[in-house]
């Protein structure tokens, strides 16, 4: 059985972040679960892949990663960073290029079951008993968003299995929930969502508000869902119920100079403004009936809890040797290239630790 010195486990943002950064003389095997490594970078961006955000504090370690890989980035006036190329196959395609120059081998269509420990080394057991061994692991599964892509959360079993402690985790980054509002779907106005619980305004949003057959969706209601949870010990169909929503659908303006119109219409589209009355359109009130589940969230929050991780290595702090990187662990921002940036930054940071250890 060839022995590797860095067995990496999932070959989404964080895995193939983290191949790419080791050094050549490192031999690296990387698992896969799709036929083809990459497929939910492929998604991000809306097709673009925001690579990461002017406000994320290492933002200079990701830019500066991936022009030593030849992508040139740009950003836009809300600071995220793009490919110059505004095409998100071409970050998979540089990345698995870096990692073909190392010559390492890549086993994908397969899902890793399980991972032992014996005398200092790893076994990564795969399909009808098939085994990687490896000194050193890397575990870079994501969470359970988007499972079309393969992200299903397999690693948290399989981190639990080694002694790791995992924070319930649930989807964010989806749309809500709210209602029948058949007859505004597909509007888009642009407006402020403010989330109340028990009557306090617990988070405020600004940006283009998408109506769905059944609530809201876009980016500025994305960011609002990482607050629509459960206490401990709660229901979550429970918690639903001390949730409020309330749109001003009229930011630009002000309660005086709504007042000399006659109705919403003119500010609101026509099918809109049948719905909201310019009673409501700065205070239009509707319930949370949920967040829209896995398939549609972006993000997973939750996860392998931190205070079981040296965060300046990566490393675990239970097991000597393993290493986590991106959504499996216990962080998340908001919509606009953070997640991204948390899965290059943790993988650039094992890949430099090991390649320090394994001169």
């Amino acid at each position: 059985m060839k022995k590797y010195d860095v067995c990496i486990i999932g070959g989404g943002a964080a895995g193939l972040a983290a191949a790419a950064s080791l050094n050549n003389s490192i031999s690296i095997c990387m698992l896969e679960k799709n036929e083809i490594p990459g497929k939910k970078i492929m998604a991000t961006g809306g097709g673009r892949c925001n690579i990461t955000n002017a406000a994320c504090e290492g933002k200079d370690l990701t830019l500066d990663f991936f022009k030593s890989l030849g992508l040139e980035t740009y950003s836009d006036n809300e600071g995220r960073y793009f490919p110059y190329s505004n095409h998100a196959p071409d970050v998979v395609k540089i990345l698995l290029g870096a990692i073909k120059g190392k010559g390492a081998d890549l086993i994908t269509d397969i899902c890793v079951d399980g991972i032992s420990c014996s005398k200092g080394y790893f076994f990564v057991s795969y399909e009808k008993g098939k085994c990687v061994l490896a000194d050193n692991v890397i575990m870079a599964m994501g969470g359970k968003a988007a499972p079309q892509f393969g992200t299903t959360g397999d690693g948290y079993s399989i981190a639990k299995s080694l002694g790791h402690s995992i924070e319930k985790v649930y989807p964010i980054l989806a749309p809500i929930q709210c209602g029948d509002f058949r007859t505004i779907k597909g509007v888009r106005a642009r407006g402020t969502v403010s989330l109340y619980k028990d009557g306090d305004m617990i988070c405020r949003q600004t940006g283009e508000i998408q109506f769905t057959e059944d609530g809201i969706s876009g980016i500025c209601v994305f960011n609002i869902t990482p607050y629509i949870k459960a206490d401990e010990g709660e229901q979550f169909h429970t918690a639903l119920k001390r949730y409020v929503l309330e749109l001003d659908l009229a930011p630009d303006f002000t309660q005086e100079q709504l007042e000399k119109r006659s109705g919403s219409f003119g500010i609101l589209s026509d099918k809109l403004a049948s719905c909201v009355s310019l009673d409501n359109i700065k205070r239009w009130r509707i319930p949370v009936k949920g967040v829209k589940g896995w398939k549609n969230a972006q993000c997973t929050a939750g996860g392998v809890c931190l205070n079981e991780i040296y965060m300046d290595s990566m490393e675990s702090k239970i097991v000597k040797g393993l290493f986590f990187a991106g959504e499996i662990i216990n962080v998340q921002g908001p919509c606009g290239g953070y997640n991204l940036q948390n899965a290059w930054e943790t993988a650039i940071r094992a890949a430099e630790t090991l390649n320090g250890r394994l001169k």
